[in-house]
């Protein structure tokens, strides 16, 4: 057995143990009444419901001729698989036997020998897909610079929703860092989840859409019930999504560092994030609150809708967790997990409130 299978299984048996078919199999079903803890139930729910929600939304758009959102959740789910696989499998790929980063706990559908939930594969065009419309909509992908700052934009929308889901899941297991091969963390989530999954991640995402489909919509000469034009369309999208991965890995600060020559240091690390994330945050308040205002319209439709209600979920389920975070010891709860960064999670809760409540002003045109 290789280390990182022995790290798996242990880190599985930290979360109470797999079962051996789970792990035997490509895929397997579990009844989600046999689940660890109920709350698992709840984002299974919701982000699958977010990932064939944003695909109804998206083939929609599609058929009134708006390309981009389709190609941007089928690129979301080949940026997904061409992620994940190599970080369940490090040493099947050339990669470093210790170099397993977490175990995902066991879900009701799982893939991949026990490594992916379901809920975890819909979990990129569930939220980095609502993040993009919500971008989208709201006119930042416009002006000057446009597609940066609205690929800057989506990065830190996702990073707003994605924090109040990231710092809750350890708290009820339903996943494990393995905290020895990270540098330094917030709470139970460690600073380059955080920041490259987290914020560069959908940014790499949103680039390489906007480099392989350049038009929000097909020109009028260019039929898309012509099979030539869906196959130019699919190849621009999978291609998309294959080419995230290298935009991912290139803007990542590890990369950066490496190429310099500096050791990427866990005091480093904090002082890069939070210049990244400060900046970042900076640029898309500002710009949010020069085009657009205040407003509730538009929360009964995709993206808003979603969003919102998955900030519902989410502030229920921290306000269930509140209790057990408070009786933690040292940031240890009583059964063992680690819980995360209410405070941190607040902030987000908060600016993803005013995310939603921003609407394109009428002097910005529609």
């Amino acid at each position: 057995m290789s280390e990182t299978a022995q790290t798996f299984v242990q880190l599985a048996n930290q979360l109470g143990g797999f079962h051996p078919d789970a792990i035997a199999s490509w895929g397997f079903v579990k009844s989600p009444l046999a689940l660890s803890h109920w709350t698992m139930n709840v984002v299974e729910i919701l982000l699958i419901t977010g990932a064939l929600w944003g695909l109804v939304h998206a083939v929609s758009r599609f058929k009134q001729g708006h390309v981009v959102y389709l190609a941007f959740w089928l690129a979301s789910v080949v940026f997904m698989l061409a992620l994940e696989i190599p970080v369940y499998f490090p040493d099947k790929l050339g990669g470093d036997e210790t170099s397993l980063f977490f175990v995902h706990n066991e879900f009701t559908v799982q893939f991949f020998f026990g490594r992916a939930p379901l809920y975890i594969l819909a979990l990129y065009p569930a939220v980095m897909y609502s993040s993009f419309v919500l971008v989208k909509q709201a006119g930042l992908f416009e002006g000057r610079f446009g597609a940066l700052s609205g690929a800057i934009a989506v990065g830190l929308v996702h990073h707003v929703f994605y924090e109040v889901f990231d710092h809750y899941g350890p708290q009820y297991g339903w996943w494990l860092w393995n905290y020895p091969n990270f540098n330094g963390s917030l709470a139970s989530v460690p600073v380059s989840s955080m920041v490259s999954f987290a914020f560069i991640g959908p940014i790499a995402l949103t680039l390489a859409t906007r480099l392989l489909v350049t038009t929000d919509r097909y020109k009028e000469s260019v039929s898309l019930s012509r099979i030539s034009s869906r196959i130019q369309f699919g190849v621009r999208a999978v291609v998309a999504g294959l080419l995230t991965p290298v935009f991912f890995v290139l803007l990542t600060a590890e990369t950066w560092y490496g190429l310099l020559a500096i050791e990427l240091t866990t005091q480093r690390e904090a002082f890069t994030a939070i210049a990244l994330l400060g900046s970042a945050l900076t640029l898309t308040v500002l710009k949010f609150s020069r085009i657009t205002e205040f407003s509730m319209s538009g929360l009964l439709a995709f993206s808003k809708a979603y969003l919102l209600l998955f900030l519902a979920v989410f502030l229920a389920l921290w306000l269930y967790a509140l209790p057990d975070y408070l009786a933690a010891v040292d940031g240890v709860t009583s059964w063992g997990s680690r819980t995360g960064s209410m405070p941190y999670a607040s902030g987000c809760i908060a600016l993803g409130i005013f995310f939603l409540l921003r609407t394109r002003s009428a002097e910005q045109g529609t």
